[in-house]
């Protein structure tokens, strides 16, 4: 596989954000998309640029898109690619400045367990970021626009305790109503299965963007990140192998790994993952939850 290609296309995702950005553009709302949430022209266009790039150099991919379905990039794929133009539109609608970004990760195989992926990768536009990490390698920070790298570092031992940093997906968020199909049963499944059982017992906060919420826990600015698992399920792959690269843990929430977990869309079978920095945060966590 071409990892070269995959960053190369994250980065002129993140270009073309900025430039909607500029413009005012980026969360304008477009009568296009394959699935159930409302697309934005940020949406659209990252896709676009990302698929443009991928099937200009013909890598041997079928990728499963949020916005424009299926594509068989050459006849007969070896690899699939989940991608998601920007994830936290309901964020980004309400406030073009939030903070959001592509999704995109790519397994071994076509029919991939989650300990298939090879690769994954996160923008955040807004701070001109890219990482991305690559199986065996590690996970790189890339920041534009002079492409500065540097390598981030394995997670530090942090013991669990009144003041470890919970993020859940879903919790306390200012978005724009409409755009995200389903999104008062997410919160919902979220206030019972998480926010109960853990309030007043640790440091709590909450977002809607697991692009962002990722970079969060891979920069150990938070410990655990609570996430919805529903729909096309292209934001799990990635915060899982990233996370599980840097040494860290990725189980639903009863504490099962989801690395020999298959992957495939659950339309709106709305499910949770818990993703932490270390297994001890991770065990007292499911502990916690049951």
């Amino acid at each position: 596989m071409r990892f070269d290609s995959l960053v190369y296309s994250l980065f002129e995702a993140c270009k073309t954000q900025c430039t909607l950005y500029k413009q005012g553009k980026i969360a304008e709302l477009i009568h296009k998309g394959s699935g159930a949430d409302k697309a934005t022209r940020g949406d659209w266009e990252s896709e676009e640029t990302i698929i443009h790039f991928l099937t200009k150099d013909g890598l041997p991919l079928r990728i499963y898109s949020e916005e424009h379905g299926i594509i068989d990039v050459v006849k007969n794929p070896k690899y699939l690619a989940i991608l998601d133009g920007i994830d936290g539109s309901s964020g980004l609608v309400k406030n073009p400045s939030s903070r959001c970004g592509t999704m995109l990760s790519v397994a071994k195989n076509l029919k991939p367990r989650y300990k298939d992926f090879i690769f994954a990768g996160i923008t955040e536009y807004f701070t001109n970021k890219i990482v991305h990490g690559i199986e065996d390698y590690g996970v790189t920070e890339t920041t534009s626009p002079n492409y500065s790298i540097k390598k981030i570092p394995l997670f530090s031992h942090r013991s669990f305790s009144p003041q470890t940093k919970l993020r859940i997906d879903c919790y306390q968020t200012d978005i724009a109503r409409g755009i995200t199909a389903g999104m008062s049963a997410f919160e919902e499944f979220m206030d019972k299965n998480v926010v109960q059982k853990t309030q007043g017992k640790l440091q709590l906060s909450g977002g809607i963007s697991s692009a962002s919420m990722c970079l969060d826990l891979l920069y150990q600015d938070i410990d655990a990140l609570a996430q919805i698992v529903a729909k096309g399920v292209s934001e799990p792959p990635v915060i899982y192998f990233l996370t599980t690269l840097l040494g860290g843990v990725g189980t639903d929430l009863k504490g099962n790994d989801l690395g020999e977990k298959k992957w495939e869309p659950v339309g709106m079978n709305v499910q949770g993952a818990l993703f932490t920095s270390s297994r001890e945060i991770n065990n007292s966590l499911v502990e916690l939850l049951n």
